[in-house]
């Protein structure tokens, strides 16, 4: 037996439709069977403004999955918590350290989680908070990674990120986790930034699960600062997946997502956008 599952963008830097929110942020609403799963709280609300046009109520969520510990994707926990007071919460170790953004020739910038989000988090009982280590299942055909071994030598976290704000101490964001569902089409892979790299993670979801058979990609693929190395190694790695969907959303980047739709071609690549669905 696999699982059923419905994926829906509730928030993303993009929206194509003029009712729904757009933000530089992600988050994303799974229903499988009777799970009902909220995935990272994007940045600012619109979250909590589609959901309501979207017909989805976050206070039937059971479980908040936080994929890293960045502004864009833990910015509305509080508004998430005032609403939900049962969903248990999965993120990884270090998700609420402090840690900055800094490009060269601009004064660095603080990304990590919002204040109001740790205190949040802090002021709820820690039996609803999971720190995971490692791979865990959700249901026997639900998985939450936990931190991604990095072992291509091609892939990095995708910016310059660091613990300091004079970039002294590389921010190697080892709290980035994803999620898959195994599903009746092989598996449907759901990301937030996955600073851990897209093949890292890809490789290795099929690793814990024992599936080769990879139906779907959605979420951010961090390839906005990637390299022609890089990009190529990607699109090879995906052509070899052979992958039904890909849906890049978020922090993948125009060029990239542009060179993607080149290279595996229009009918598999789709931008992924505020209220997007993937069935499976």
């Amino acid at each position: 037996m696999s699982t059923s599952v419905k994926i829906t963008v509730l928030v993303d830097t993009e929206s194509f439709d003029e009712n729904l929110a757009k933000e530089h942020g992600f988050s994303a609403w799974i229903d499988a069977g009777d799970r009902h799963i909220l995935f990272d709280t994007g940045q600012i609300g619109g979250m909590l403004s589609n959901a309501q046009r979207l017909g989805i109520d976050l206070k039937q969520a059971d479980t908040l999955v936080l994929s890293h510990g960045h502004f864009d994707h833990t910015g509305q926990i509080p508004q998430f918590l005032e609403q939900n007071d049962k969903a248990q919460i999965y993120c990884c170790y270090n998700l609420d350290i402090t840690r900055y953004s800094c490009k060269i020739g601009t004064a660095p910038r603080s990304i990590g989680m919002p204040e109001a989000s740790r205190q949040a988090l802090a002021s709820i009982s820690p039996s609803r908070i999971h720190e995971v280590n490692t791979p865990r299942y959700l249901t026997p055909h639900i998985g939450i990674t936990g931190p991604v071994p990095r072992t291509s030598r091609f892939e990095d976290t995708g910016g310059p990120f660091f613990l300091d704000d004079h970039r002294g101490v590389d921010d190697l964001i080892e709290d980035d986790q994803s999620m898959w569902f195994e599903t009746d089409k092989g598996l449907l892979i759901l990301l937030g930034c996955c600073h851990a790299g897209l093949v890292n993670t890809v490789e290795y979801i099929k690793q814990i699960s024992g599936i080769d058979k990879v139906h779907g990609i959605i979420g951010g693929m961090h390839l906005v600062n990637a390299d022609e190395t890089r990009l190529q190694y990607t699109f090879d790695n995906m052509k070899r997946w052979k992958p039904d969907i890909l849906i890049p959303c978020h922090c993948t980047g125009a060029t990239p997502v542009a060179r993607m739709i080149e290279a595996i071609g229009s009918d598999i690549v789709k931008w992924g956008c505020s209220g997007f669905t993937v069935e499976a």
